[in-house]
């Protein structure tokens, strides 16, 4: 109970869901401070996030343990969509793909990753 009281005063273990856009720009810029975001969208599981800067770099977010991973998303990076549903797939095999559910974002995001060729 004790080592159990310490990791909860310490917030150790499961990270908190990516619940707004400003969750997801905060991430973003803590993942690369060089990024500074303008724009960002969270899935709404709360799993993943992509967010932009004023340059028109994207980023996505996605859980990495308790953590969050961010990619900056470079040429040949794919953005599939389904509806609502946007996967992204990165230049970096060793990340994987993200699945956001971004609503009515989820064509705009598609667009924004198809226009980085």
């Amino acid at each position: 109970l004790i080592l159990a009281g310490i990791a909860w005063a310490l917030k150790l273990g499961a990270a908190a869901d990516i619940a707004s856009s400003e969750d997801a720009m905060a991430l973003a810029q803590e993942a690369d401070s060089g990024f500074d975001p303008v724009e960002g969208a969270s899935s709404r599981d709360g799993e993943g996030a992509i967010a932009a800067d004023a340059q028109g770099r994207i980023m996505v977010l996605r859980r990495h343990g308790s953590h969050f991973a961010g990619r900056l998303l470079e040429p040949g990076a794919q953005g599939l969509l389904d509806g609502a549903i946007l996967t992204v797939t990165t230049t970096d095999r060793r990340y994987g793909r993200v699945t956001l559910d971004l609503g009515d974002e989820a064509q705009a995001w598609a667009m924004r990753i198809d226009a980085l060729d």
